[in-house]
């Protein structure tokens, strides 16, 4: 018998198209139907806020720390020397002198001023490429000094140069310290009336602007106050009149100046261990940011250095104007004594009579000599010839 394999290959084919799904039934979504399933968009969704930058290009003040303080000493003093046990007591400093009495600073006129150059020699402050902050501060004190000199001012600068007042072979912090001490006490010398330490800033590049420093604890604390914000806001405005709009950082005590917790304020205006401290107000000027490229580019112009310079004039003006009429008034001239008159001296009365005056002559007198006497005697000079002819010559 001869077998047909038609039926049974059209069975099969019916077979195998319903196992490979070619009917249209939809397909199962199974989680394992793909080795790597898309993430539902809806699951542990969270919404992250991006902070917005900030506003202001120029960040809060207290952010920066001034530049000054790098010659004010190190942070800290950490030894790699195994401890030897506890030191022996040191030696207690000698205090420091006492200030000038306030009434010392309330005087009339001329008044004298210590300029301060900041900085100097191997100590170049802060820098920017070429420029050093050292040389930007000797340009404006010599600009400076012409100026108060031309209104009447006694004017004395800590240097005219690229030079220190001392010794000074290494930057270091004994030899920065040696060098502030020397020029304190160049200006106490002088009995100068104002202090004015002509500083500019160092720090991020991104800050700047202008800002000065002061010392709140000192007797004259008030006036060293006032000679900062009154400094402030001459600075401030001949800057801004040479075309730049310096953002106005503000007066900052000078405690913030120093890193060293042995020195509560800087040296030139505060009253440290084992320092001779100035004794009249001051201030540390700082105008810009020799870091900032912008503001260092400002620092080149010479208009620019000279309007710092009449700024730091105008608040040296605007300090004595505020000043002058605390002066109190001269005292009066004390009268001299007036001496008690002396009496006229009082004849000895005698018991011997005066003479009586003999009675009038009948006689007549003679008459009086029409040849008058020299004044001063009874001789009569000889007559001195004059020069001419002789009487009864013609």
């Amino acid at each position: 018998m001869r077998l047909t394999f038609a039926p049974i290959l059209a069975a099969l084919a019916v077979l195998l198209l319903s196992a490979c799904g070619g009917s249209d039934a939809e397909p199962a979504s199974s989680p394992t139907s793909s080795p790597r399933p898309l993430r539902p968009l809806t699951v542990e969704m969270k919404v992250v806020e991006t902070p917005a930058p900030p506003a202001a290009e120029t960040p809060p003040p207290e952010v920066f720390v001034e530049a000054y303080h790098h010659h004010e000493g190190p942070p800290a003093i950490v030894s790699s020397e195994p401890e030897a046990g506890p030191a022996a007591p040191a030696a207690p400093a000698a205090p420091p002198l006492p200030d000038r009495p306030i009434a010392e600073l309330l005087h009339p006129p001329p008044y004298t001023v210590f300029v301060d150059a900041g900085h100097g020699a191997l100590d170049s402050g802060a820098g920017n490429g070429d420029l050093a902050e050292k040389d930007v501060n000797v340009d404006v004190a010599t600009r400076l000094a012409p100026l108060l000199g031309a209104s009447g001012y006694n004017v004395y600068l800590s240097r005219w140069g690229d030079y220190t007042l001392t010794p000074f072979p290494a930057n270091t912090y004994e030899n920065r310290r040696d060098e502030i001490q020397a020029r304190v006490d160049v200006a106490n010398s002088v009995h100068a009336d104002i202090l004015v330490s002509i500083h500019h800033n160092g720090g991020p590049k991104s800050a700047r602007g202008l800002e000065v420093y002061y010392n709140p604890n000192r007797s004259f604390g008030q006036y060293n106050w006032t000679l900062a914000d009154l400094t402030r806001q001459g600075v401030v405005n001949h800057i801004r009149s040479a075309g730049y709009d310096v953002p106005d950082r503000g007066v900052k005590n000078d405690a913030g100046v120093c890193c060293n917790p042995a020195n509560p304020h800087s040296w030139i205006l505060g009253t440290n261990d084992g320092f001779r401290p100035s004794t009249m107000p001051g201030i540390i000027g700082e105008a810009m940011f020799v870091s900032n490229d912008f503001e260092a580019q400002q620092l080149w112009r010479p208009e620019m250095r000279q309007a710092i310079a009449e700024g730091y004039k105008a608040g040296v003006d605007a300090y004595f104007g505020w000043l002058l009429p605390q002066v109190p008034p001269p005292p009066p001239p004390t009268p001299e004594p007036t001496p008690p008159p002396t009496p006229a001296p009082t004849a000895t009365p005698t018991d011997t009579p005066a003479p009586t005056p003999p009675p009038p002559s009948s006689t007549p007198s003679p008459a009086p000599s029409t040849t008058p006497s020299p004044a001063g005697g009874t001789s009569t000079p000889s007559a001195r010839r004059l020069p001419g002819p002789s009487p009864g010559s013609n």
